[in-house]
């Protein structure tokens, strides 16, 4: 399997803890999480070592560890399975592949507000599809974060 890195960042006028809100936050994250898809959640406290469920309204999605939870600098999630029709499955080959992806959020100050940079490596034959989603979605965090 060939993969590729989504790197993405965006100049965000607020500060590093209502980003961290939008973030975290259900209210705030299904927003931008829908950016990916319709219904789109994460079931998570965001503390590190927790469990997270990423899933859609089918109850299809991925199962990861937040590896580290740096509040207001930086967010570490490792894919550790896959959910498919709500169940988990962390022994197929599909779920084993997927513990080779990770995603990476860093809040970074700036002059008038944070630079956020997000980093996910894909396979190749998604690389388009998620780059595109993570565009869409930091736009929609920075309207929020903005006011708009």
């Amino acid at each position: 399997m060939s993969r590729k890195l989504v790197q993405k960042d965006i100049h965000i006028q607020a500060s590093a803890e209502q980003i961290w809100r939008i973030i975290t936050e259900d209210e705030h994250n299904v927003k931008w999480l829908a950016a990916f898809g319709e219904g789109n959640i994460a079931q998570t406290d965001w503390q590190e070592g927790s469990k997270a469920r990423f899933t859609d309204d089918s109850n299809v999605g991925l199962i990861a560890v937040i590896r580290e939870s740096r509040p207001f600098e930086k967010i570490l999630i490792q894919n550790i399975g896959i959910l498919t029709d709500g169940k988990e499955d962390y022994d197929s080959d599909e779920a084993i592949e997927s513990q080779e992806f990770f995603e990476q959020y860093l809040l970074t100050p700036e002059d008038n507000g944070v630079r956020m940079q997000v980093q996910v490596n894909v396979e190749d034959e998604f690389y388009d599809e998620i780059s595109d989603c993570w565009e869409r979605a930091l736009g929609i965090m920075k309207g929020q974060a903005e006011g708009g």
